[in-house]
């Protein structure tokens, strides 16, 4: 009996993570495309291109930093060590890293926006990575959270990344910016269409579920979007059992490409 593929491996006896071979062939079907184009539009919403910043993405969001352009800004991807790293992008100089999620190698205030991708809701510490987005964000910096919805369908199907790991509601994720120091401004969902690889359901269910779910059912979406930014006006100590690494991803403030 030939094993069925899943979306999952086990990193340590606490947590069952992602996998990021996985994660890209999941992005390569059919149903994944869909999903990233539905985050893309999303992301796009809250996030405009802009020239000069410096963007990190954290988790899997390699499939999203194509949105931001690379030539005029410093973009680089972040991969946590239990979820494995991918060449990014694949053309050109290579701009992903893996890190630990709770020491990634950054000065302190030195990036403008963190994009959360596959990262909250299968860390091992949120503590630790919360503490560790404020520590690095510039002051008035932003981030990004994109999670599975609780009560989503696609938080209940194992048969893609988002029915894995720890999901989360709207209010539960704007609590918990808060705790950490940050301002949640803007609140958006997404991903109505069902976690079905079935070409009819792709065609003909899902057009007609996204379009029911953006009127009447945004509750039941299957992600949730919140964009905070760093309060500045309180200090947070990081964690004593850590240090600081020194930069070594973030060209000068000049801004040029890395490479370059």
């Amino acid at each position: 009996m030939p094993f069925q593929k899943s979306y999952f491996v086990v990193y340590n006896a606490k947590s069952m993570v992602t996998n990021v071979i996985d994660l890209r062939d999941f992005y390569a079907s059919s149903l994944g495309r869909i999903v990233k184009s539905d985050l893309k539009r999303l992301i796009g919403e809250l996030w405009p291109c802009k020239v000069g910043e410096v963007i990190v993405g954290l988790g899997y969001a390699a499939p999203f930093l194509d949105f931001f352009d690379a030539e005029r800004n410093t973009i680089i991807a972040f991969m946590p060590a239990q979820q494995g790293v991918l060449g990014w992008p694949s053309q050109k100089v290579i701009r992903s890293s893996l890190v630990e999620e709770d020491m990634l190698p950054l000065k302190d205030k030195s990036i403008d926006k963190l994009l959360l991708i596959h990262a909250l809701e299968n860390c091992h510490n949120v503590q630790y990575l919360l503490r560790e987005a404020w520590r690095v964000l510039a002051p008035d910096g932003k981030i990004l959270l994109i999670t599975p919805n609780r009560r989503g369908l696609w938080a209940r199907s194992d048969q893609t990344p988002f029915g894995h790991g720890q999901p989360y509601t709207m209010t539960q994720l704007s609590s918990l910016l808060r705790t950490y120091l940050f301002t949640p401004t803007s609140f958006l969902r997404g991903l109505y269409a069902l976690p079905s690889s079935s070409r009819f359901v792709q065609t003909i269910i899902s057009p007609v579920a996204e379009k029911a779910g953006r009127t009447c059912l945004q509750k039941f979406s299957g992600i949730v979007c919140i964009e905070a930014v760093k309060q500045v006006y309180a200090g947070m100590t990081a964690p004593k059992i850590r240090k600081q690494i020194p930069l070594t991803l973030i060209p000068t403030p000049s801004r040029r490409p890395m490479g370059a």
